[in-house]
């Protein structure tokens, strides 16, 4: 009996006429322990039906059911395997592995595992062809090897590591988050539940299988190493070490060695990185890396050998490699009304606050295991905690109960998630700097006394467990610096933070229209078809609307060159999830997603105009949105953008889709996409929309050249002109 995927791993291709509809499910609508709402059916595996769940006893929050399949039910051995799936997951204690929040049995008796939902994709969907940016590659795979390394520790060895089984959710430009899913076929040392009956029986995926377990020999950490090093190959390289034709022609090719090296697929790789990921690939398990954290750290110092970071004096060069891009999880703090103060009362409300926050045992422990550096800032301090993300909660809450005691102090607190750089400061000191620091601050600024405010990030995360979810209340989004918006959250109990209304934050209105599942679900539209490009236009921005602008000669072009690539992807979409294999093509009730390849880096701006709910014509954005409250309209050149899945409303009639593609951003448009964004993405003020149509309509043309690619389904455009504005016009009626 053996449980092995195929050989290649990919995801069978399915052509549009042959795309399955939803299969009649009887858990479907169900509610489990009297809690967990099934709704909606996400995959299937070896053992279990995988579900998306509401645990109504938690406000609502999403979760995922992975319940036995019924076929397995009376099979003793694969309940035994789903026991030590629930053992393993709460053996593990990892921000970047997937939590267990619950288990137990449906009323027919087959067991299910709750599980925390991760809104993000899987990292095969990141692939390339052409590798993915060393940059990308080292926060990842830097994370999955930190996971690993606690799950070996906790005696656990995953057996079934590839990029279907890694989640990566994209915080910002900046930032991503992994999370090690699918403990499914996982051996756990010492376990409690007894699996002899399924000793020899040889599980995981072929393609990412280390030599002793593809030969069924006793496996290590260092089996899961040689899988994340094949993991590693394909990132960089778009291919896999070893491609054969049959499990026995792997296990030949694996002795003799990988033939083609990283480097031969990739010229700008480092020899270091190639190294790196060589010896993961070792045929003997004594020949890879001790531990996974130690490859993933490696490998990232290797692939970022000439990133900024680095260009540092000797000492700080070296602390800034030991400890580069770390996820940290920051508690920023400073004294309400502090400039007020005079002087002696300043010195005095600084110790006192040092006194309560070294007095804490969240502190205490963090700062005894290395994981936490204390960043004074002038008028508080900020707290960096390594490793546990709840850490920042935890203290939060001493610090405000501890405050009862010393009434004339007040504080105000913001905690965010987000990845860093450690770094010397001039001293030579150990310091923190990076996104993850400056948005904490940015939280913190907008509570007053006695708040503790959470960035979306660690509402997102941590409110999915029930310890903390009900101390969580959604305050909506806040403009802060540079016209930025946040998202942001209110924590707070009976004896700690401020219930109360931040005085800068509005009432949060309802969700924005392009989030909502109502309209995924509810807008079923038939895409007749994608009418070539309507009204491309290279323009020169004016300097006043009543200036009319210089005539064109169309044999000496105006402005710098730029072009691009774009090109639609569509796919059967059910609550943001996919339904079947994409496609470049179009079918009945089908979602679409725009992606642009752009040459040259630059801004750009999407929106539609076509027919409305309330009025005849609405102008909706699609991009940027906010992420993380803040509305990035930038891309660099060469690499793939990919929108967010999008339908259009149940009308008919033709819709527009405008791209405007700048040399950079957009004050102007930046700020009209920021209110839409508040108002459900759609633009309403009348100046605002007076200003978009000069954009789209009111710039003489340049001459464009435009070519078709009808085998790969895009088109290519080339300009001149500081904005280029395009047209695509698509047809649809309603159901």
């Amino acid at each position: 009996m053996a449980h092995f995927d195929d050989i290649t791993g990919d995801t069978e291709t399915l052509q549009p006429e042959a795309i399955p509809t939803l299969d009649v499910d009887e858990l479907l609508g169900e509610t489990f322990d009297g809690r967990y709402l099934i709704e909606q059916k996400l995959g299937r595996g070896g053992f279990g039906t995988v579900y998306l769940a509401s645990d109504t006893k938690a406000v609502s929050r999403k979760v995922v059911v992975k319940v036995m399949r019924l076929e397995e039910a009376t099979n003793e051995w694969s309940r035994k395997r789903f026991e030590q799936e629930v053992e393993a997951l709460s053996r593990i204690d990892h921000p970047s592995v997937v939590g267990l929040f619950d288990c137990g049995e449906t009323t027919s008796g087959r067991p299910y595992i709750v599980m925390q939902y991760i809104d993000g994709r899987s990292l095969r969907s990141f692939l390339s062809p052409e590798g993915m940016p060393f940059l990308r590659v080292a926060r990842i795979i830097r994370q999955i090897g930190d996971a690993l390394t606690a799950a070996h520790e906790a005696g656990i060895l995953h057996r079934d590591l590839k990029p279907e089984n890694i989640m990566v959710k994209i915080v910002n430009d900046d930032e991503e988050h992994v999370k090690v899913i699918d403990f499914g076929v996982a051996k756990v040392k010492n376990s409690i539940v007894n699996l002899s009956t399924g000793e020899g029986i040889a599980v995981g995926t072929i393609a990412y299988m280390s030599p002793e377990q593809l030969s069924d020999q006793p496996i290590t950490p260092q089996s899961d190493i040689y899988a994340l090093g094949v993991i590693a190959y394909e990132m960089l390289t778009g291919k896999r070490p070893i491609n054969p034709e049959s499990a026995f022609n792997l296990f030949e090719l694996q002795r003799a060695g990988v033939r083609v090296k990283p480097i031969d697929l990739r010229p700008s790789l480092t020899e270091a990185a190639n190294d790196v990921v060589l010896k993961a690939l070792s045929f003997k398990p004594q020949d890879r890396y001790e531990r996974a954290c130690e490859f993933g750290d490696r490998l990232a110092k290797a692939l970022l050998e000439d990133s900024e970071v680095t260009q540092l004096s000797s000492k700080q060069h070296q602390l800034a490699r030991n400890t580069e891009l770390q996820t940290a999880h920051v508690l920023f703090m400073d004294i309400v009304g502090y400039s007020k103060l005079l002087i002696d009362e300043q010195t005095r409300q600084l110790k006192q606050l040092q006194e309560i926050v070294l007095a804490t045992s969240e502190t205490k422990r963090a700062h005894a295991a290395g994981a936490l550096i204390r960043l004074p800032t002038g008028d508080g301090m900020a707290l960096v905690f390594f490793q546990d993300p709840e850490a920042p909660l935890r203290c939060a809450i001493e610090i405000s109960k501890a405050l009862t005691a010393d009434p004339v102090l007040e504080l105000r607190m913001g905690i965010h998630s987000g990845l860093v750089h450690r770094m010397a400061d001039i001293n030579t000191n150990m310091n923190v700097a990076g996104g993850g620091i400056n948005v904490a601050q940015r939280v913190m600024d907008c509570g007053d006394r006695g708040h503790i405010l959470l960035s979306k990030s660690v509402a997102d995360d941590l409110g999915q467990l029930a310890r903390w979810s009900d101390f969580i209340k959604d305050l909506g989004e806040v403009e802060v610096k540079h016209g930025l918006r946040l998202h942001l959250f209110n924590f707070h109990g009976d004896d700690f933070g401020n219930p109360a209304q931040p005085a800068r934050i509005t009432k949060p209105g309802s969700p924005r229209l392009y989030k909502q599942p109502s309209v995924l679900i509810a807008a079923s539209v038939i895409l007749l078809g994608l009418i070539a490009i309507g009204a491309w236009r290279a323009v020169k921005l004016k300097s006043s609307k009543t200036t009319a602008p210089p005539p064109v000669n169309a044999n000496f072009p105006v402005g710098p060159e730029r072009s691009l690539t774009y090109w639609l992807t569509v796919q059967k979409r059910l609550d943001k999830k996919p339904l079947g294999a994409p496609f470049r093509s179009f079918g009945n009730g089908w979602s679409f997603q725009f992606n642009v390849h752009p040459t040259q880096s630059g801004a750009l701006y999407l929106l539609t105009v076509g027919p409305g709910v309330k009025t005849p014509e609405e102008y909706n954005i699609l991009f940027p949105l906010p992420q993380s409250g803040e509305l990035v309209s930038t891309l660099p050149a060469n690499q793939t953008f990919q929108s967010e899945w999008f339908r259009f409303l149940e009308k008919t009639g033709a819709e527009k889709l405008y791209i405007i593609w700048s040399t950079k951003p957009l004050p102007e448009l930046d700020a009209i996409f920021a209110q839409a964004a508040t108002n459900a993405g759609e633009i309403t003020e009348a100046a605002h929309l007076e200003k978009v149509k000069e954009y789209l309509t009111s710039y003489d043309a340049s001459k464009l050249q435009v070519v078709s690619d009808r085998e790969k389904k895009t088109t290519w455009i080339q300009g001149h002109g500081d904005v280029i504005v395009g047209l695509l016009i698509l047809s649809h009626e309603a159901n």
